[in-house]
């Protein structure tokens, strides 16, 4: 499955961005995904950082963060919220049961 990526060029590094199912449980567990409407500020920011894991994780939060505050918060694509938020659910997506095996429920 093709998923989306946020690309872009900082300090002449080429970046692509995106979410493995991984970094997505770990959002999931830490409950940074179930916050995202009531906190859109700052789990903005803490997407943006989580997303470099996948391609990037060599990159320094500190760095992370210096690329965050230089990025603008809408393009013709959206927020940088809803691309993010975006991203995940395609993750989620392909996490979902793929429904090949029926089951039922015996209670005795």
């Amino acid at each position: 499955m093709a998923r989306t990526t946020l690309d872009f060029t900082y300090n002449d590094k080429d970046y692509s961005l995106c979410y493995s199912i991984d970094v997505v449980k770990k959002l999931d567990k830490a409950g940074v995904i179930a916050h995202i409407p009531e906190r859109p500020l700052t789990i903005t920011e803490d997407l943006f950082v989580a997303a470099f894991e996948a391609n990037h994780a060599d990159t320094s939060n500190r760095v992370r963060s210096e690329i965050y505050k230089e990025f603008s918060e809408t393009s013709e694509d959206g927020s940088l919220l809803e691309i993010l938020a975006e991203m995940i659910g395609e993750v989620q997506k392909a996490m979902a049961p793929k429904g090949n095996v029926q089951w039922k429920v015996t209670r005795g």
